[in-house]
């Protein structure tokens, strides 16, 4: 009764307000789409597989024993869904991208938690929410483990990194990040988690903080690699 509800009100709002593309703009089924894009889209996006390739690719920037990557961030398709989901106060949008990153990538080892980048609390009162710690929530939902939010903290607010340089990355991130004073009682694993791996200097400074406090960081998560 439920599910037959559930169809028919689908099929009303396809009616009355047909869901489209964000890329092509083509109508779409609203059970179908990824974060509002075709399936035919998505296939564009130069989707990571679970193979060697994507796991080496990924360790060039961050080494880490277990990987998951969603899709290269190479051009304007890629560009519009991560400006969705950071700055287009969507937050079920990236939600159901680590839904559907979950399902493409096995899940982490186990006795792990998913430990999202945190962003300053200024940020996050502007935006509404941290898209790293959503999109965990998206991935957590599927793979059935816990998120540890607050294990990081992001102590210094600055400007956005995008188009430093690595070395600049990196000296800003040595005073960018703390943690929680409870971590080191924390025996899990961790699996960083965030939207985007560049240069991969945040995730190796996240790595540094958890683990001067005992944690093991034994993996990372990303939606898109530039």
């Amino acid at each position: 009764m439920i599910l037959t509800r559930k169809f028919l009100c689908q099929a009303l709002l396809e009616g009355i307000a047909p869901l489209t593309c964000l890329k092509c703009a083509e109508p779409i089924p609203f059970e179908t789409h990824i974060a509002g894009v075709c399936s035919f889209c998505v296939m564009n996006w130069g989707v990571f597989e679970t193979d060697m390739t994507s796991i080496t690719l990924f360790r060039e920037r961050f080494y880490t024993e277990w990987i998951a990557v969603g899709f290269r961030l190479r051009d304007s398709g890629t560009r519009a869904i991560l400006h969705r989901c950071k700055y287009g106060g969507d937050p079920k949008c990236i939600k159901g991208l680590g839904r559907w990153m979950a399902c493409r990538w096995p899940p982490p080892p186990k006795g792990s938690v998913l430990t999202p980048v945190p962003i300053h609390w200024k940020r996050r009162l502007q935006r509404g929410y941290n898209q790293a710690k959503v999109f965990a929530d998206g991935l957590a939902e599927v793979w059935g483990i816990e998120v540890d939010g607050g294990a990081l903290l992001r102590v210094k607010h600055g400007k956005s990194l995008t188009g430093s340089s690595r070395q600049e990355r990196g000296e800003v991130l040595k005073q960018t990040y703390g943690c929680d004073y409870k971590v080191n009682s924390d025996s899990r694993l961790v699996i960083l988690v965030d939207d985007v791996l560049t240069t991969g200097a945040t995730l190796r400074a996240c790595r540094d903080i958890l683990e001067k406090q005992g944690r093991k960081v034994v993996g990372a998560v990303v939606l898109a690699m530039a």
